[in-house]
């Protein structure tokens, strides 16, 4: 629990009795008692008086209930502080997931200042974005990791109970990662075996039959706790507020770390993660426009999709590590990891889609039912990863003040396995034959009368032709920056990458491409002055180098994006480092990236993209993490983002993102509960409906504009401790029950967001 030791009046930062500082008081304490009774009994002595002697003690960085960290390496390598960094850092915290019961990635980067998501459809794709941009760069630990939310992405898969908090780095990040993504890059964090016993457990249950336990034990074998395990477990499932919809998750984690000497540490685990959405479906589930063109206003529980509809994503990893210290300047640190996902998605749902020549159909006729067309699509991938790292940390003095130098090698290995299926979507009545396990609207099965939902005799079989396609992906890069204190208040920040790419592709019908990049230099520059105590300027440079995965019409993977990241702004560290603040005005230009190609579709039969004429953006990012007093955490931040140049494709970004989140703990009375309260605000998006737009007479033949309404949302928790390591939380999202969409314009479809739900959840610690 935190610590509510009291502030003394007037005082600047907070003081916290420490486990030594009280252990010194009370020895002096004894001292003092022993001393005057012997001086009691003793006659001919004279009265001695001692001083009285007060111990405290000053706590520097974040305490362990946090909405904020002392320092990260997720930017530049460098173990800087937030105020230290020359780039837009943010960390969700343990005490932040635990506070607002967040259960996934999705819920996790739904905090986070800067970031907006879009889901394609329910329980797969999901677009996270910042600055204008896709976010592409996943890693764990600092390892490349297939976090991407996607038809085969692990990101659908990952159990947020397995890790201590998460970094994301606003801007590009190619120093570290070798792909230079403007938007964002994520960084989990995993929790790790502790030198002494505890742990926690809880169990939720929530609106829609939700349920949730979970169990974290940390685990020394040694007295002294130089061997030492943790073992994590956890379990939901639950419905959901959309018909048909339901979920199942579990996760675990085992671990162990030996100090094999005084400065060397080897640690080792493995970990496994898996969910399953029923309901799920292919595209955006709801219609913007009836076949007539006026704008439906459907129930928010409309889920046109049959009750064997599902996805499925599972992954799992080994990982280790090595540690050792030469000295108090320098270490080695090696990682390393292998993932395996695997991914099976047997999607229907009857939305728009192409009929071929530019024309879609498939619009839903408001007066008869008529119109609604199941699409569906079959498939399963196994994507397995092996990324690796090595980090050379250490220090040097120079011209009389110390400096920070890093240099690193990482490499990652990506093979994607795709079998190939021939499928059969049938009815009482008709049998639709598909080579690619993909029906469209112009092959799909037409819908009786949508409005009693998805007809019960329609299914699919499928059968494997003995075909697979393959991809395989090879990303490895040398590195190395240095943080220069050049004066007292001023440090300088330079560093530099080296790519090797390249990337082969194999379909299935037995086409072949392949594109490489070799030596691909990526530039880092960041500097730092100290105006005085609390505050920072800073400006930071790097290029942008992101290798795509996206196929043409012909086959060929879509070229690189380039282009350069800029970041400007001051920093403030208040209170030793318990609240950091952040002002920054940001600028980016992106070429190339992948865009939908119309209609056309690949050799294999899907999506496919061309290269974009290119983004370019500009903004300003605010942001506040902390604690304001030792009993009130804040966190939060205010986003405006402006494009500059847009390519073709439609934008899912808002003018103007708020996010605010605080927990407040009152003393007296109230002492044993805490209230929290968090607004998430967007402004309008001038989206477009792309490919289909408003249809007229039931056909669309492009693309139209549709606005998507700005929303705000409230959420609020409070939390009874019952005992000192037992509590009771209730958790209500969406507070007022405002209706709003997710996603508004892909395909001619909309998601909406979910209507008001509670959890309440009983957690103990040990």
């Amino acid at each position: 629990m935190q610590s509510r030791d009291p502030q003394p009046s007037g005082s600047s930062f907070y003081w916290v009795r420490t486990p030594l500082a009280r252990a010194i008081a009370a020895a002096c304490s004894s001292c003092m008692l022993s001393t005057t009774a012997l001086a009691q009994t003793t006659a001919d002595t004279d009265n001695i008086e001692m001083e009285t002697v007060t111990v405290e003690a000053e706590y520097h960085g974040a305490p362990a209930h946090s909405y904020t960290v002392s320092d990260t390496s997720s930017s530049t390598g460098l173990n800087l502080s937030p105020r230290e960094t020359p780039q837009s850092v943010t960390s969700i915290t343990r005490q932040q997931l635990d506070d607002q019961q967040v259960t996934n990635i999705e819920e996790a980067l739904a905090l986070t200042p800067g970031i907006t998501a879009s889901k394609a459809e329910v329980g797969v794709r999901t677009s996270f974005r910042a600055r204008g941009y896709d976010i592409s760069n996943w890693k764990v630990d600092g390892l490349q990791s297939l976090g991407g939310t996607d038809f085969s992405g692990g990101g659908n898969a990952i159990n947020m109970d397995l890790y201590e908090r998460v970094d994301i780095v606003r801007g590009a990040n190619g120093l570290l990662g070798g792909t230079g993504d403007p938007s964002a890059t994520v960084n989990l964090i995993r929790k790790s075996p502790e030198r002494t016993f505890g742990g926690s457990a809880y169990a939720s249950y929530g609106s829609w039959d939700q349920k949730r336990v979970s169990a974290d034990l940390n685990l020394p074998l040694t007295a002294d706790g130089s061997v030492r395990t943790r073992f994590v477990l956890t379990q939901s499932d639950g419905d959901n507020f959309r018909d048909h919809e339901s979920s199942r998750a579990t996760g675990a984690l085992a671990s162990a770390e030996f100090d094999l000497t005084d400065a060397t540490t080897f640690g080792i685990g493995v970990q496994h993660e898996q969910n399953k959405t029923f309901g799920s479906g292919w595209g955006a589930n709801v219609p913007i426009w009836y076949a007539s063109g006026q704008l439906t206003d459907l129930p928010r529980s409309t889920n046109l999709v049959p009750d064997w509809s599902f996805s499925e994503f599972e992954t799992d990893t080994i990982f280790t590590s090595l540690n050792h210290r030469f000295n108090d300047d320098w270490s080695l640190d090696i990682r390393a990891s292998t993932s395996t996902t695997d991914a099976e998605n047997n999607l229907a749902l009857a939305k728009v889609n192409s009929a071929g020549r530019g024309r879609y159909i498939g619009y839903w006729n408001e007066e008869d039912g008529s119109g609604a067309i199941l699409n569906g699509l079959y498939q399963t991938t196994e994507a397995r990863q092996r990324s690796a790292q090595i980090d050379l940390n250490g220090g040097f003095e120079l011209f009389g003040n110390h400096h920070d130098v890093l240099l690193g090698y990482s490499e990652s290995r990506t093979r994607t396995r795709s079998p190939e299926y021939s499928c059969t979507m049938f009815s009482d009545t008709l049998s639709v034959f598909s080579p690619s396990c993909m029906y469209r609207s112009d092959t799909g099965l037409p819908i009786t009368d949508w409005r009693n939902g998805v007809d019960s005799d329609f299914g699919v079989n499928h059968t494997p032709t003995g075909r697979t396609g393959v991809s395989e992906t090879r990303l490895r890069g040398l590195y190395a920056a240095t943080r220069l204190n050049i004066t007292e208040p001023l440090s300088v920040i330079l560093g530099a990458r080296t790519s090797y790419y390249r990337t082969e592709n194999n379909t299935a019908s037995g086409t072949s491409t392949s594109q490489s990049e070799s030596g691909e230099f990526t530039p880092y520059a960041g500097v730092i002055y100290d105006i005085n105590d609390n505050h920072s300027l800073y400006a930071s440079y790097t290029n942008v180098f992101t290798p795509q995965t996206r196929e043409t019409a012909s086959g060929a993977t879509v070229e690189p994006i380039v282009g350069d990241s800029y970041e400007a702004g001051v920093k403030g560290e208040w209170f030793n480092g318990r609240l950091n603040t952040s002002a920054a005005y940001f600028r980016t230009r992106q070429d190339n990236a992948a865009v939908i190609d119309g209609d056309n579709l690949t050799p294999s039969g899907a999506q496919a993209y061309r290269a974009g004429t290119g983004n370019e953006t500009e903004g300003v990012d605010l942001e506040i993490a902390g604690a304001i007093t030792p009993n009130w955490n804040v966190y939060g931040g205010y986003t405006y983002l402006h494009f500059r140049r847009i390519d073709s494709e439609g934008r899912s970004d808002p003018s103007h993102l708020f996010k605010l989140f605080t927990t407040y703990e009152p003393n007296g009375f109230l002492d044993r509960m805490t209230f929290g309260a968090g607004v998430y605000a967007q402004s309008n998006i001038h989206a477009i409906s792309s490919p289909a737009g408003q249809p007229v007479n039931g056909v669309s033949n492009g693309s139209t504009p549709a606005n998507w309404a700005g929303y705000a949302t409230v959420n609020a928790m409070a939390r009874y401790d019952i005992t000192d390591d037992t509590s009771l939380t209730l958790n209500v999202d969406n507070l007022f029950d405002k209706h709003y969409y997710e996603r508004y314009g892909f395909y001619a479809g909309s998601i909406y967001g979910a209507p008001r739900s509670a959890m309440l959840t009983l957690r103990t610690e040990f």
